[in-house]
């Protein structure tokens, strides 16, 4: 995710964009309730599929999910400028992240979009929709450690919330730091949210794009200015055909993984 992956750091532990991750790393995966996934494929598991699978131990101990969940359209798509967005969308310049707000929650007054990152907390038997599989990391250690106890069990959230023309995105972090203390109750709602002047984005649509298939995202740290962080931009439609910027998937791993 944004607050872990950066162009410029360097991957130990990644595979190869065309080598297969290694069993300890996919023992790691599944110890961590991470599902992996082929790369090729996205468009179908990110996109598809109208419900999860049956939920991991995680899901069933400590979010009450007891069966698979039913996935919600968000209904982003309906707006022109930002459909692409409800496609898949690729990370590029950073190595194995994808997202899709096809299944976020939109509200159209606001315009704005809350994404659980990792998944987390609906309700009670999951019957109040499944936010997880919206975003896949890279196979390595870290972004199985982090994505569990910062992201899934802390509901980290972006918020989203788009300028009058959707050219321009304000982007809030958001979840609950009691994690950081050790303290886990995945089921209480999104209490805190980062101060601007710690950490801050925003993404921006490129010149030569008008539906959402474009992005600069652009970083601020203890209140400096806006710096270019990474482009993002659509490799699948919201239907699940090859996007404008589908070429870019070749450049990240064969394998990422999801919550489930």
């Amino acid at each position: 995710a944004d607050l872990f992956s950066s162009p410029h750091r360097p991957y130990p532990a990644m595979p190869s964009c065309g080598e297969p991750p290694s069993g300890l790393q996919s023992c790691l995966a599944a110890c961590c309730c991470m599902e992996m996934k082929e790369r090729d494929s996205v468009g179908e598991w990110m996109l598809s599929a109208n419900k999860t699978k049956a939920p991991s131990l995680l899901q069933k101990l400590c979010f009450c999910q007891s069966g698979p969940s039913e996935r919600r359209p968000s209904g982003i798509e309906t707006v022109p400028q930002l459909r692409g967005l409800a496609g898949v969308t690729v990370q590029a310049g950073t190595r194995g992240a994808f997202q899709t707000f096809k299944w976020a929650k939109w509200d159209a007054a606001k315009r704005q979009v809350d994404l659980k990152v990792f998944g987390g907390f609906t309700d009670c038997g999951g019957s109040g929709g499944s936010e997880l599989g919206l975003w896949s990391e890279p196979v390595e250690a870290q972004c199985c450690f982090l994505p569990q106890l910062f992201g899934r069990c802390g509901n980290s959230t972006y918020r989203f919330t788009f300028s009058e023309d959707y050219r321009r995105a304000d982007i809030a972090i958001m979840g609950n730091a009691l994690v950081f203390c050790c303290i886990c109750i995945p089921c209480l709602p999104v209490l805190c949210t980062v101060p601007k002047c710690c950490f801050a984005f925003e993404m921006v649509q490129t010149d030569n794009s008008t539906d959402g298939t474009s992005w600069s995202r652009n970083s601020s740290m203890c209140g400096s200015d806006f710096k270019f962080h990474y482009h993002l931009k659509e490799v699948y439609t919201p239907e699940g055909e090859v996007g404008k910027y589908h070429d870019e998937l070749k450049e990240h791993p064969q394998q990422v993984m999801v919550t489930y």
